[in-house]
């Protein structure tokens, strides 16, 4: 019984790190994105806004590119959340799993981004 309750408190720890890493991800990718609007809307008259179109709405691309990279890294930053986890707990097998997810999910972003 006490096994057990030791390893439900574990997981609710892990759900923890790796739904605050989401929310945290996607939260802050989605003010970027917002950001970046408000100042491609602001730098350009209303009928030119056509993305990387002129060189004054260059800082607005650049916000909403960080806030989508951001939110493409997102399930990376999990992934590292949930492997520091088990790194604590010392719990072999996840942490070559979250290793190897982490290694899956990097080249899939690599290849994506090339």
């Amino acid at each position: 019984m006490k096994i057990m309750e030791h390893r439900n408190l574990k997981e609710s720890r892990l759900n923890n790190w790796v739904s605050f890493a989401l929310r945290l991800g996607v939260a802050v990718s989605l003010a970027l994105i917002v950001i970046g609007f408000i100042i491609l809307l602001i730098t350009s008259d209303a009928n030119d806004i056509h993305p990387l179109a002129s060189l004054d709405q260059i800082p607005a691309a650049i916000v909403i590119s960080v806030g989508i990279l951001i939110l493409l890294l997102t399930p990376i930053i999990q992934v590292i959340a949930a492997t520091v986890f088990f790194l604590i707990v010392r719990d072999r097998l996840f942490i070559c799993i979250s290793v190897a997810v982490f290694c899956f999910a990097a080249i899939s972003l690599v290849l994506a981004l090339i």
